[in-house]
């Protein structure tokens, strides 16, 4: 939730929550993420808790709710707000629907105010990132439209920091399509407003990328627009199947194969994979600890480079793998957590996000990347979709 809302600009976080839940903002503002806007020095913070405890969750605390959300939603710089709880206050049953709608009807401009039911305690943030975009899917105003065929609009971008990796992956992702004379009118979720989200509804077309799809066959069906499903364009040839799918829908062959033929061209990108491949690569054993959803990326990328995987973790829930696409599961051998007898003792290269604690005193190379990242930011331009930065 907090990085949903760290995402969007002018969008603001009303929870009801114990004190922790602060700490727990501590886990994005300044360690996952040096550039958060979620709190800020000039007193707009984008978020704001209702401190219950033992005592007062009790309660009935309606009132107190109502003005302070309220508050929230009258102020000219809050375009949208999201009302969430965590598990302690969630269990007595507070109708927030009935809260929202009390305060719907005070205000005197129609501002979007959802609810998003907490699941903490059942499923992992990838669910709940999910949620969130599923939400907005649901609920957005789409009364009318201004659909043309060269929009495109691309659903479940994993926006997780304002640093220069996601900002770079966002342009970057622009940049294949422009280049292939289509407009990217809205990407769920990059870096600027919700009234950037909103342009979402004059997409002819929705590329929706693998993190649970639901969000973008629900604004679809609503848009009544085409659907592509892709891979993330992940190194060389995730991000020609992403482009070669885009060409096949639009019909517009020679463009892309132009594009292809440039990007691999430029700075001889080829010859300098020849060089790196039998130098650092060949036969390196690596592991990796992420989500499910860059499994297509990894194993592409050994097949590429010849180096074996020896040990792939998966954090969450076993049934992301099975919502992926094209995974070549029958030779990975695949755990989902830590587990003491994996043998990581002749490894050359440990690819992990910051929950590297579990191995954190043994004596292999490691790399960190993806979510958490709390060691490692980026500072210069650092995308890691597409050819240009493969």
């Amino acid at each position: 939730v907090l990085l949903w809302v760290n995402a969007i600009k002018d969008s603001y976080l009303w929870v009801d929550s114990p004190d922790c839940f602060f700490f727990k903002n501590d886990f994005v503002q300044w360690n996952h993420d040096i550039t958060s806007k979620l709190r800020q020095s000039e007193g707009n913070h984008k978020i704001l808790s209702t401190i219950s405890d033992a005592d007062n969750v009790i309660w009935n605390r309606n009132d107190k709710f109502i003005k302070t959300l309220q508050m929230m939603a009258e102020k000219d710089f809050v375009k949208q707000v999201f009302v969430s709880s965590m598990p302690m206050s969630q269990i007595v049953w507070t109708d927030y629907d009935w809260i929202i709608n009390e305060v719907k009807s005070n205000l005197k401009i129609d501002k979007p105010i959802f609810n998003i039911p907490s699941r903490s305690m059942t499923d992992c943030w990838l669910e709940w990132y999910s949620d969130l975009l599923f939400s907005l899917a649901k609920n957005i105003e789409i009364e009318w439209w201004k659909q043309k065929k060269e929009n495109i609009a691309i659903v479940w971008n994993l926006f997780d920091r304002w640093e220069w990796d996601c900002i770079a992956n966002i342009q970057e992702l622009k940049r294949i399509i422009e280049w292939l004379w289509l407009k990217v009118v809205s990407i769920w979720l990059d870096w600027w407003n919700y009234e950037d989200i909103l342009k979402i509804k004059n997409a002819w077309t929705i590329v929706s990328l693998p993190y649970w799809r639901k969000a973008a066959k629900k604004i679809a069906l609503r848009l009544k627009a085409d659907l592509i499903e892709l891979d993330l364009p992940f190194w060389l040839d995730k991000t020609w199947e992403f482009i070669e799918a885009i060409w096949s829908h639009f019909k517009i062959i020679d463009k892309a194969k132009d594009f292809i033929k440039k990007e691999l061209t430029e700075f001889n990108k080829i010859d300098i994979i020849k060089w790196v491949i039998p130098h650092t690569f060949v036969w390196k054993k690596i592991a990796f600890y992420w989500d499910a959803y860059l499994l297509n990326w990894i194993i592409n990328l050994s097949k590429t480079l010849w180096f074996e995987l020896k040990n792939i973790i998966i954090h969450w829930e076993e049934k992301h793998l099975s919502n992926n696409k094209n995974i070549e599961l029958s030779w990975l051998n695949i755990s989902y957590w830590f587990i003491e007898n994996n043998n990581f003792e002749d490894i050359d290269l440990f690819i992990v996000n910051s929950h590297n604690h579990l191995w954190e005193n043994s004596n292999f190379k490691k790399m960190q990347f993806w979510f958490p990242s709390y060691d490692y930011h980026v500072y210069t331009y650092e995308p890691y979709f597409g050819y240009k930065w493969a």
